[in-house]
Parts: structure tokens; C-alpha cells; sequence
């Protein structure tokens, strides 16, 4: 078809010619009869009316001209808002929907449907994407993003949409009122979508994936809400290993309103003293006298009575209050055992967060010149989880630590994956055996053959072995007879309060018998 200018060009013209064909009509009307010529134009009219088709078309051509480039610009116009529009609510990275789709696709999805309405949401978050990142690159990482939204794009059913929030962090919405039945199918067929390895240009990745699901209520207020919903499932998912889901509800949202009271009492925990210390001895096996005690922290809550360290712990690793209350239990442990007599040690636990805070060490040095208690008479306690933090500054702490005279116990010994690879390659004086043997070994000669193997390692590196959970007799004869060099247990005893440590230093007979 012509173009628009050429269209106009044409009228133009036909409309040009159209004008002097009336006028010679016109003329042959109004023209005296006697006259004898045709026309009774004058030369410079004539000429004006043969050329005006052309005047017409040149002028036409210019409207249509001007009209073809408005059109253009219009065209363009609207071209350019498609691609804002779709730039802004699509991942530039994946090509998925993004975030800003997602809150406005919630709320179309919440309004549809009336009370039968009740969409679903799953929050998926990506194993070991950091690890890819770290070790192969950011732009491995980025091929595995593209990659991981094809896959679920190829896999799910026409009415689930997927959105990437951004990070390793997808989203996918299903439409209607499905029941958990299909939900729980959709998530399994996704946990398997992730079975496959994704092959990229260059490598071959594998990556698992957790699964926190919530459903959409016509009550929700906010698309925050509904995240918030979905993270607290998927942090619960991601506690199982290798792929899996979770779904929020009743009681899951009773446990996640117990964790969030327990982390806003717990910010004044410290300064309204509710916190305290118990001191568990630690003696030796031959002797059975008491070499040192281990510092156990215990909340005693205005409220709710006394609560354990396996409670708020976790919840204050989460809110990084674990700094505060790690440096108040160095302190009080260290001034409170500056006042046994020597040689008596004291152990506190420390966690990975600590070793991320540089000034840790510098306080530890603090604490100890503050209180007059010599670095020999601490330990320092951690577990093997502290050495996924950052292996160089866990062991440019530990070896700084260690040169100021302070000892360093790895705690829950056996229980961890990489056991003997950390006592070669970290500053350890001692390892603690974890508790968990201490029964087994007494049922089982497997697990019998595996105390006695961990002994000789401990002999092998020439550290001091520590078995703990001692309960009986025959549970301290075993370990003496394969050369465990102290014992910690209730056997010996429970954890005490500060004001009980001082009956732990009289003779072993003089204990007994009181």
C-alpha cells in the first residue's frame, strides 16, 4: 500500500484536476453565445488551472507528509512506554515478571473470584547460589539465574505465573483456589525440576531449592504481609536437608509470635539483669578434681521463668544481639573466675557472628587485664560451625588468641563433617567430645570402637580430650580406661550458681561426704 505522503499526493492531484474542470463548465455556462472562442480564459488563468493539480498534490503531499511523521512519532511514543512498562516490571537478567509485577498481580489476584478466590504464593529460595557465585563468578551465577527461570517457566501449569524478586529469590502465584494437595504436587514438581544439573557454557551447576508457601487471603493488606508469610515457611524448609517445602500455618504463626517476643524481650534482657551465669566443673579423670568450670548462660525472664540457651540463642544470632550478650558472658565469666584460686580455668562459648566482629579479640585482651585473670585460666569454646564463617579471620583470631596465652577447645567433637580436617588445619588445645556418645558408647560397641578411636586422635594431635554428658560410673570407668584426660557431666554435676563454686575446691572426700 502507499505511503501516506504518496495517498495524500494522489487526492491532492485528482482534487487539483477536479477544480478546473468545473471552472471550464462553469464558464461554458456563463459565456455569452455569441462568443466565438472556446474558453474565455486569458493565457496566465489557463496556465493556473493546468497546473493546479500539481499545486494540489505538492500541497497535499506536505499535509500527509507532516501527518506520516506524526504518526511516527506517536508510534514511537507508544513503543517506548511499551518498553518502559515492560522494563519496569520485568527482570532484565531472567525476562521474569519482577517484584513491582508482583504487587500489582497480587492484589488482581486477590479481588478475583470473591470468597471462592484463595491463591497461593510460594516463596523459593536457591541452594548453594552464593557458593556458585564465590566460586565460579557472577556472571556463572547469572547464566544459573537465566537458566533456573527457564526451567520453572517450562515446568509449571498455565495458571501459576513465576516472578524473580531479585538475588536467588523467585516467586511463583497460582490462580483459582487450589487445594494444598496441588500445591504440595506443584512443589514437588519443583524440587525435582531441580534434580537435573543446569548445564551452563562452561560448567556443569547443581543446585537444590526450598519452598515456603502461604496462601492469599482476601484479609491480607499488603504484599509484605504475604512475603513475610512465605519466609518465616521457608526458613523452616531450608532447616530440612536437600530440597523441600513448608507450608505457614496455625502453628508455625504461634511459634514464629513466640520467637519474635522472646527477640523483643530479649534486647533488654541485658540491661534490666535478667541474664546470669551457671558453672558446670569439669574434672579430671584420674583425680577427679576440678580443673575448670564451663560457663553456661541462663535467662530468667520476668514473665516466663527460666529459659534456656537453646531458646534465645538462635533468636539472638538472628537479631546480631548475640555480639551484646557474648561480650557480657566474657566479662562476668572472667571476673568471675578471677576470684577461684589458681589454677582453676574458666570455658566460655563463642559463636561464628563474634569472630566477625574484628574487636573481638582486642575485648577478650580487655576483659582479661581488666579483672587481673591470667590468658592461661580461659578457654575459649567454639564449634565446628564457626569455621564456615571466614577461615582466615577464624584463624588469625584463634592465633592471636592462642599467642596471648588463652586456649582454644573445640567443642561438640564428633558430630561435625570435617572433624579431623580442622584439627589439622586450625589452633585447637582441646577437643570436647559431645555428649551424645557418652549413652552410646555404653550400648552399642560401634559406637564404643568410635570414643576410643576419637581418644587416640586426641592423643594423635596431642590435645586435651574432654568427654562430656558423664552420668555414671561406668561411664567415667570406660573413658579412663582409653585415656580421656577430663570428664563433664552430671556425674560430677549440674551446672551451679556462681555462689556454689567455692564447695568445688575442697578434697574430693571432703565433697563427697557433705
Amino acid at each position: 500500500m502507499p505511503r501516506i505522503e504518496q495517498r495524500y499526493a494522489l487526492a491532492g492531484s485528482v482534487f487539483g484536476a477536479f477544480l478546473p474542470g468545473i471552472c471550464l463548465a462553469a464558464d461554458q455556462i456563463m459565456r455569452d453565445p455569441a462568443q466565438e472562442s472556446l474558453f474565455g480564459f486569458s493565457m496566465p488563468t489557463a496556465t493556473a488551472l493546468a497546473l493546479m493539480p500539481v499545486f494540489f498534490g505538492v500541497g497535499f503531499y506536505q499535509i500527509g507528509r507532516s501527518k506520516a511523521q506524526l504518526i511516527a512519532e506517536l508510534c514511537q511514543r507508544r513503543q517506548t512506554e511499551q518498553r518502559l512498562t515492560h522494563d519496569a516490571y520485568h527482570d532484565r537478567l531472567t525476562g521474569l515478571a519482577n517484584r513491582f509485577c508482583l504487587e500489582r498481580d497480587i492484589q488482581a489476584l486477590v479481588d478475583a473470584g470473591g470468597q471462592d478466590n484463595r491463591p497461593a504464593l510460594l516463596l523459593l529460595d536457591l541452594d548453594r547460589f552464593k557458593f556458585v557465585n564465590d566460586s565460579l563468578g557472577h556472571d556463572v551465577g547469572d547464566q544459573l539465574l537465566a537458566a533456573i527461570a527457564r526451567r520453572l517457566a517450562g515446568v509449571l501449569c498455565a495458571t501459576a505465573k513465576v516472578y524473580r524478586l531479585g538475588g536467588d529469590e523467585f516467586v511463583v502465584t497460582i490462580a483459582g483456589r487450589p487445594s494444598q494437595g496441588k500445591i504440595e504436587d506443584v512443589c514437588r514438581t519443583l524440587c525435582e525440576a531441580f534434580e537435573t544439573p543446569f548445564d551452563l557454557k562452561r560448567h556443569r551447576v547443581a543446585s537444590g531449592c526450598s519452598i515456603g508457601v502461604t496462601f492469599m487471603e482476601a484479609g491480607d493488606a499488603s504484599m509484605s504481609e504475604l512475603l513475610k508469610r512465605a519466609d518465616v515457611a521457608l526458613y523452616e524448609a531450608k532447616e530440612a536437608h536437600g530440597s523441600g517445602f513448608r507450608f505457614f500455618d496455625a502453628a508455625l504463626a504461634a511459634d514464629v509470635q513466640a520467637r519474635a517476643a522472646i527477640e523483643h524481650d530479649l534486647a533488654k534482657a541485658i540491661a534490666s539483669d535478667e541474664l546470669f551465669l551457671e558453672y558446670q566443673p569439669i574434672v579430671g579423670v584420674e583425680s577427679r578434681s576440678v580443673r575448670a568450670f564451663e560457663a553456661l548462660l541462663r535467662w530468667r525472664h520476668p514473665e516466663k521463668g527460666l529459659i534456656m540457651p537453646d531458646v534465645f540463642i538462635p533468636a539472638a544470632e538472628k537479631t546480631g544481639l548475640i555480639l551484646a550478650l557474648g561480650n557480657w558472658v566474657v566479662r562476668e565469666a572472667c571476673r568471675e573466675a578471677a576470684k577461684w584460686p589458681a589454677p582453676t580455668g574458666i570455658a566460655v562459648n563463642v559463636v561464628g557472628d563474634q569472630f566477625k566482629d574484628r574487636a573481638f579479640v582486642d575485648y577478650v585482651k580487655a576483659c582479661l587485664a581488666e579483672t587481673g585473670l591470667a590468658p592461661g585460666r580461659l578457654t575459649v569454646e567454639v564449634t565446628e560451625s564457626v569455621f564456615s564463617v571466614d577461615e582466615t579471620v577464624i584463624r588469625e583470631s584463634l592465633n592471636e588468641l592462642r599467642r596471648h596465652g588463652v586456649r582454644v577447645a573445640l567443642d561438640d567433637f564428633g558430630i561435625g563433617f570435617s572433624s579431623i580436617n580442622n584439627l589439622r588445619a586450625f589452633p585447637i588445645d582441646q577437643m570436647k567430645i559431645d555428649r551424645s556418645f557418652a549413652r552410646a558408647m555404653m550400648e552399642s560397641k560401634r559406637d564404643a570402637d568410635l570414643v576410643d578411636i576419637i581418644l587416640k586422635l586426641g592423643q594423635t594431635f596431642q590435645v586435651t580430650t574432654t568427654v562430656e554428658g558423664i552420668e555414671t560410673e561406668g561411664q567415667l570407668d570406660f573413658i579412663r580406661q582409653r585415656g580421656a584426660s577430663e570428664a563433664q557431666g552430671y556425674l560430677i554435676s549440674a551446672p551451679v550458681a556462681a555462689g556454689e563454686v567455692t564447695r568445688f575446691f575442697r578434697p574430693p572426700e571432703d565433697r563427697l561426704s557433705a
